[in-house]
């Protein structure tokens, strides 16, 4: 990241020093300006038709993200903008091929030290502690013993509880913000072991597969004003550190079956289903194939409900396009009786 003097930087709390509301992105409307802080997402220098260079960046704050794009100065304002840092910035709102982006004009470093990370990274609706005392109650209800074992020192581990707490479960794809790694994994723990049910499969290696499948996301990502890949995320990958991390439990466990390692091992390796979503094994179990599926339905249904309550005009019919379902989505609600919704 590039140094700059304190004189240089600002506060992010000069917005309410300067008396007025923050600009959310989720409420920026074409044709006003903008001076406000964001975190700043991505950046590439690009070229024009013409000669010369541009910088395209991506801006966001708690509640969205906007594109923008910086014409003139853009060496001193490309030094400025780091990405996962947080700048003030001056520019004009416009809309472009249905989509607005901010025109920036001038921009400028903030304080790390006054910055509130919750601004630009917004958190679980519910409460962490609320949803770690689900996790601690679906297993306990894994009757196995050498499973329930297992979990409770896995998610018991000083290395792990903390990180869990707080860890997103994506950079940018779905549940990507504060406790989204908790919420998915109790989501869909709680579902998987009700089709686990359904199906008379084994529920309790269905419901320790779900609450293990992601939990290389506490190593390979890390949380502040925006959420960034670490080294060994980039390196290695959540699912080698997770499935190295469970096997190595196991071993401290020496009545635990080696057929049971074998399948939540396989269960691990095989969650994300095909070879080309990343996947080192394809589901070649009932369970693995269930822990799979559940997985990715929890992920696109969280995909489907962020399109329609994401950033937008609130009145528009269609979402902005999502990333994850490689769709824009109809934001308006069926109007069935007794959902207390007529539309959005």
């Amino acid at each position: 990241m590039s140094a700059h003097s304190p004189e240089e930087s600002r506060s992010v709390d000069d917005s309410a020093d300067r008396g007025r509301e923050r600009d959310w992105v989720r409420e920026l409307r074409p044709g006003r300006s903008v001076d406000e802080s964001f975190v700043v997402r991505s950046k590439e220098l690009r070229q024009r038709r013409g000669g010369g260079p541009y910088l395209a960046a991506v801006l966001g704050d708690r509640t969205g993200e906007v594109a923008a794009l910086a014409w003139e100065n853009v060496d001193h304002l490309s030094s400025i903008l780091d990405v996962g840092s947080v700048v003030q910035v001056r520019g004009q709102i416009q809309r472009y091929n249905q989509r607005l982006q901010v025109v920036i004009r001038s921009a400028e470093p903030c304080d790390a030290a006054s910055v509130d990370e919750t601004v630009f990274v917004r958190s679980a609706e519910r409460h962490p502690d609320e949803l770690w005392r689900d996790l601690e109650g679906l297993i306990r209800d894994v009757e196995d013993p050498n499973l329930r074992q297992l979990l409770f020192r896995v998610f018991c581990d000083p290395d792990v509880e903390p990180r869990f707490r707080i860890a997103p479960a994506a950079r940018s794809m779905h549940h990507a913000y504060r406790s989204g790694l908790l919420e998915h994994t109790v989501s869909m723990a709680t579902l998987a072991r009700r089709i686990a049910e359904h199906y008379e499969v084994d529920r309790d290696m269905v419901v320790a597969g779900a609450l293990l499948h992601d939990l290389g996301k506490v190593w390979e990502l890390e949380i502040g004003s925006s959420i960034e890949y670490t080294d060994d995320g980039r390196l290695l990958g959540h699912l080698p550190m997770e499935v190295l991390y469970v096997d190595r439990m196991i071993g401290e466990l020496s009545t635990f079956p080696d057929e049971l390692r074998r399948q939540l091992l396989h269960l691990l390796l095989a969650h994300h289903g095909e070879y080309e979503y990343g996947s080192p094994r394809r589901p070649k179990t009932p369970e693995a194939l269930l822990v799979h599926v559940v997985d990715m339905l929890d992920s696109r249904m969280a995909g489907m409900f962020e399109a329609i309550s994401g950033h937008g005009d609130s009145d528009e019919a269609w979402s902005p396009f999502s990333r994850i379902l490689d769709r824009h989505v109809y934001r308006r609600r069926p109007p069935t009786e007794g959902n207390g919704n007529d539309g959005y």
